[in-house]
């Protein structure tokens, strides 16, 4: 019924006993394997280019029943920016809350590839015969974590919080999926009306997604809107501790609404920002579950796994709607020039870029939709000035043309996550060939985010993941004037003009014509010189039952149906 995801945790097995025993999270051991049994490099075989069919749940023997009791334990990467899931746009902030709040809507996992909106807190809902006007009806007995009852004012106020930067939430990520929102309205304690300004194709798939989390009312007002540490949802599992720099605890909820749920006694996940350790805590089953934040597993490491763990863990690939290259300032020069972004694009050799970046796990990435229905055809893209191969010739001469007939010099700003240090150092080499010379300025996640949305920044190697492949998503929050993730400070009122018609057009194949413009101005544009999206590995021990890989990171990490065959 719900996506099941990960959470990080790092232990020893004889930590297991002691995880609900103790609130606070303790240090991660040191695994007993160690790096230097990961091979010298990437094996032959590599993980497949095409998109991988649907994966399947975790097998269940014929008759075999749910079972109440255990703890799951994972790991992420760093500590998150801080826990509140309306401000952040970190993995680890989901990873840690993603499992305690609830949303008017969820994402199917059964509908793989596709994401299907389902009920969640929103037992049914009505749209009104002008395509504006969506009625939700909320269940009935759901809880906050602290007692109080959840209402259809809680729902609004969230909601509001998000899309109304009065309501004091200084930056939301999610803003623009909300801006054709004029109006939500309640109707006693359960039900909520919202009221669009003009259809939108995508609306309920933005609400399905992890980000749209519902929370108290009465305890946002009484934090005066800092919601940074304080975790209160109506979740399947309570938050009960988080150490920084060591880990988290959340404990399963007695009084969730769903009944049966959840079957876990809880998730213990530590912070193992080394990917080697992660891997080796894995192997060692100190790790029942390998989180898909960054770093992800990579496919020498899925290699290994199958090849000597293979009747012990399952491994499953899925690709997943998170691109990797250069994103421009616009606003500042030399970025203000096209040909200067232009340039920089076509120094890319993309398929070696994405080979060396993620050992094969990709997709030449050069149109900003992810492979699928909505992306330009191959054969035009194999046109496209860069697609197939660079063209160092080209790109000087852009160069020149822009005042730079011997390149200059430019501070990147990296976030120090292995995928992002490895496609900003890709890059660097990249544009080495026309003079350019990038010094990659690395900082950890928190000081990253903060300096990204406030444009204070010239050049970033790096890249940004999706809870979904609808272009409302990547077409609006990424490029479109004036949206919170639109880093780039890119602006063009053609354009936007564009979006709107998109976001409205309800006939699939004239949305992807219109789609399709819009990405030829991204070509021509280039606020982001896209070099490869990403496929991942979801890896765990096969004692973890009820798990079904997710589109989207963000949308990984509720564990409602999980259970452990012990």
């Amino acid at each position: 019924m719900q996506i099941i995801g990960l959470v990080p945790t790092v232990s020893r097995l004889t930590v297991l006993g002691l995880l609900l025993a103790s609130c606070a999270p303790t240090a991660p051991p040191t695994p007993t394997s160690t790096a230097k049994e990961l091979p010298a490099k990437a094996p032959a075989t590599q993980a497949p280019v095409s998109k991988p069919a649907a994966p399947a749940p975790t097998p269940k023997p014929a008759g075999e029943q749910p079972r109440y009791g255990g703890v799951l334990t994972t790991a992420i990467s760093g500590d998150p920016p801080s826990l509140d899931p309306h401000r952040e746009e970190s993995a680890s902030a989901w990873a840690i809350t993603g499992a305690t709040y609830n949303g008017l809507l969820k994402p199917d996992p059964r509908g793989w590839p596709e994401f299907k909106p389902v009920a969640n807190l929103a037992t049914s809902w009505q749209l009104s015969p002008d395509g504006k006007t969506y009625t939700f009806n909320l269940v009935k007995g759901a809880r906050f974590h602290d007692g109080s009852t959840l209402n259809a004012e809680d729902v609004s106020y969230s909601l509001e919080r998000i899309r109304d930067p009065k309501l004091g939430l200084v930056r939301s990520p999610r803003r623009q999926q909300l801006a054709n929102v004029v109006s939500i309205d309640t109707t006693g304690d359960s039900t909520v009306k919202i009221t669009l300004g003009n259809r939108q194709a995508a609306f309920l798939t933005f609400l399905a997604t992890a980000h749209f989390a519902v929370m108290p009312k009465r305890v946002v007002l009484e934090k005066k809107g800092d919601m940074t540490k304080t975790v209160v949802g109506s979740g399947p599992f309570k938050f009960k501790d988080y150490a920084s720099g060591v880990g988290f605890l959340v404990v399963k909820n007695a009084d969730y609404f769903v009944q049966g749920r959840p079957y876990l006694d809880g998730l213990k996940g530590y912070i193992i920002p080394d990917l080697f350790t992660k891997f080796a805590a894995l192997r060692t089953k100190s790790l029942l579950w390998w989180s898909p934040s960054v770093p992800t597993m990579t496919v020498s490491q899925a290699k290994i796994v199958e090849e000597t763990l293979s009747d012990k863990v399952a491994v499953e690939w899925a690709f997943q709607p998170s691109w990797y290259g250069a994103i421009f300032n616009v606003t500042r020069a030399p970025w203000n020039d096209v040909r200067v972004r232009q340039a920089v694009s076509l120094t890319f050799d993309r398929r070696k870029m994405m080979n060396t970046g993620t050992e094969g796990a990709g997709v030449v990435a050069m149109s900003a939709q992810p492979p699928g229905e909505w992306t330009l055809p191959e054969e035009e893209m194999m046109k496209a000035p860069g697609y197939a191969k660079p063209d160092i010739d080209a790109a000087k001469k852009l160069l020149a043309e822009a005042g730079f007939p011997t390149g200059f010099s430019e501070k990147a700003l990296v976030r120090a996550v292995k995928p992002h240090q490895d496609v900003a150092v890709l890059t660097k080499d990249s544009v080495a060939a026309i003079g350019i010379n990038l010094e990659l300025g690395v900082v950890e996640t928190a000081i990253f985010n903060d300096t990204r949305f406030r444009k204070a920044f010239s050049i970033i190697g790096g890249g940004a993941g999706l809870p979904l492949m609808d272009p409302d998503s990547e077409l609006g929050d990424f490029y479109l004037s004036g949206s919170a993730k639109n880093w780039t400070g890119y602006s063009n009122p053609n354009y936007d003009e564009l979006y709107v018609k998109q976001s409205q057009t309800l006939d699939t194949g004239e949305r992807r014509k219109i789609v399709w413009e819009m990405q030829r101005i991204l070509l021509r544009d280039v606020p982001i010189a896209l070099a490869y999206w990403i496929k991942v590995p979801y890896a765990w021990w096969r004692e973890v039952r009820g798990y079904t890989p997710p589109v989207g990171f963000d949308n990984a990490y509720v564990y409602e149906d999980i259970w452990l065959a012990r």
